[in-house]
């Protein structure tokens, strides 16, 4: 039973006179596996953990109120018509833990007609209900007016 050896055979080269021989012995380079799996999974988790972050806050009841409320506030029906998308940008801070509970969502809001404004909405939980506590839209004219006056 002959046993194989990981590095390479010895490789003979003729000196530069002819006469004399010179071993030189290649270096045993390890067999790499691929790297594509780690990326693969590094690339799912965090698609998932984004996923994850995007449903907690679509689905949490701050979001769903202050979508609520834009659609139904007559100053932003007055400014573009009937809503038809109210979709969220940043900024968006929902904080998950803290002793003070706040939100704030920032809308791109369009209307039927296909005008736009920009809508932010600020959220605190008052005895154990969220209420908003603020709301800003932007007019034509870049304009910042209060939807809710405190």
């Amino acid at each position: 039973m002959k046993k194989s050896s990981k590095s390479s055979p010895p490789v003979v080269f003729p000196s530069q006179t002819g006469k004399e021989s010179q071993t030189k012995y290649e270096p045993t380079r390890p067999r790499g596996g691929s790297s594509w799996p780690v990326v693969a999974a590094v690339i799912l988790t965090v698609l998932f953990v984004i996923y994850g972050i995007v449903h907690y806050v679509m689905n949490s009841e701050p979001y769903k109120l202050s979508e609520s409320f834009i659609r139904q506030n007559q100053a932003i029906k007055a400014e573009i018509g009937e809503v038809d998308k109210c979709d969220p940008w940043f900024p968006i801070e929902m904080p998950p833990i803290g002793r003070k509970e706040n939100a704030m969502f920032t809308f791109d809001v369009i209307g039927k007609s296909k005008q736009t404004t920009e809508v932010s909405v600020y959220l605190q939980k008052i005895q154990n209900r969220w209420r908003i506590v603020s709301a800003y839209y932007k007019d034509r004219q870049g304009f910042t007016k209060p939807l809710v006056v405190a």
